[in-house]
């Protein structure tokens, strides 16, 4: 597979290469980028086939511009710039055409990639279904809520383009695809966390040769990283923690509700995701004569599997008698309609707010994590040790790659103090 030596000066496309040991440089009379590939090709076959001096190269333009390409016997033949537009047309349309009898066997698609022409694979034009049931079978790690959530988008796509195939999809349909969740009164994020489905979707297609143009999902989000900030969730201040765990409503729910109760105590004492508390098994939860050992094994990212340090006292208190008995996930709470374990559990927490009436929307569930962390560094607790307590993936190689971790011991010595703070919250 040739490597065309093109490149764009202020939008016009030329070709750079050697001849004889010598610089050979030439325009391309063009701004599209896939009739400058084509215009190369042609231009290097001629070279190819005379191998002139560098003083040959007066070449008429009309010559360089005339060209023909050949797909399974069918000869499309070009005199000028608007033939090649309609020609190089054809050939896109050609390639977003499956497998089908109509379709010629060894038609040649253009990738649009810097390279010349690619064989197109037997397997083209499946259908978006079938191709995300391809990339489910291959990336065997993805979590079942993941899975589902992956499917209902991916269904709902499906529906509304009304594209049996995922070669017949574009840039097009994922702009309307935004429009219509937009209209179905969608937030922001989750219409970026739907099209980011897609994304990866697409990724994997290309990637597997089941599509054969740019990423259409890629850079489509709606919101900004600033505005993710401002869209993010709240932090409860401290007065709010103490209005939520010594309110009448969680009181009731240690005897009626033990699995939400203990679910809330353990997320203000570890900062540990809902998903992370709600997945633990009673073969997770470790007892040491000092503290008690959460080992994390179901995160959102490779940082949150660790080992979390709460203190010991939380058995006396009461969850020692709740998970004694328990043998599996200690934590009634299962996986459904596209959400993790955690979601029931976050949709009393709001019930919860309510009868307190802290109505913030931007207050939510996650938002202890928030506080706990939160309390941490205004505690004094370091950088390093407060990532991995709490899970937090860290863009730093000398983190990543050259700092010891902290074994679950030397991180209960270094939150101790303030964890027993926590506890005295949550314990009212």
């Amino acid at each position: 597979m040739l490597t065309l030596p093109v490149y764009s000066l202020k939008g016009i496309y030329y070709l750079h290469t050697r001849v004889d040991g010598r610089q050979f440089k030439r325009s391309l009379k063009t701004r599209d980028p896939l009739l400058a590939r084509l215009r190369a090709v042609e231009l290097l076959r001629a070279i190819e086939m005379t191998k002139p001096k560098l003083s040959d190269f007066n070449v008429n333009s009309e010559a360089i511009k005339r060209y023909e390409i050949e797909l399974a016997g069918i000869r499309i033949k070009a005199t000028d710039e608007a033939d090649h537009i309609r020609a190089l047309e054809a050939i896109k349309a050609l390639s977003t055409l499956h497998n089908t009898p109509h379709t010629p066997k060894g038609a040649m698609l253009l990738k649009d990639d810097g390279l010349g022409p690619v064989q197109a694979p037997a397997k083209a034009g499946l259908r978006i279904s079938e191709v995300l049931d391809k990339m489910i079978d291959l990336r065997t790690n993805l979590k079942q809520a993941t899975v589902i959530s992956y499917k209902n988008t991916v269904k709902e796509f499906s529906q509304y383009t009304k594209a049996p195939y995922i070669t017949d999809l574009g840039v097009g349909d994922i702009t309307r695809y935004q429009e219509y969740l937009s209209a179905k009164k969608n937030t922001l994020r989750t219409i970026d966390n739907k099209i980011a489905t897609l994304r990866a979707l697409f990724n994997f297609a290309i990637k597997q040769g089941y599509y054969f143009a740019k990423n259409p999902a890629q850079d489509r989000q709606l919101l900004t990283k600033r505005d993710k900030i401002k869209s993010g969730y709240a932090i409860f201040t401290i007065e709010e923690i103490k209005s939520i765990y010594g309110a009448d409503f969680l009181k009731t729910q240690r005897t009626k509700s033990p699995d939400y109760y203990w679910v809330l105590v353990i997320a203000l004492l570890s900062g540990c995701r809902v998903g992370e508390i709600t997945s633990l098994t009673r073969e997770q939860i470790k007892i040491t004569p000092s503290f008690v050992i959460l080992n994390i094994q179901d995160s959102k990212t490779m940082a949150g599997i660790r080992e979390v340090p709460i203190p010991i006292e939380v058995l006396d208190f009461g969850f020692l008698d709740f998970i004694k008995d328990k043998s599996g996930v200690i934590f009634k709470y299962n996986q459904r309609e596209g959400k993790g374990s955690g979601n029931a559990a976050g949709k009393m927490f709001r019930r919860h707010l309510d009868s307190i009436k802290i109505e913030n929307s931007k207050l939510v569930f996650h938002s202890l994590r928030k506080f706990t962390n939160d309390y941490f560094q205004k505690s004094g607790v370091d950088f390093e040790p407060r990532c991995q307590f709490f899970g937090h993936e860290v863009d730093n190689v000398n983190l990543n790659f050259y700092t010891n971790k902290f074994t679950a011991g030397e991180l209960f010595k270094l939150t101790q103090k303030i964890q027993m703070q926590l506890f005295k919250m949550a314990a009212q």
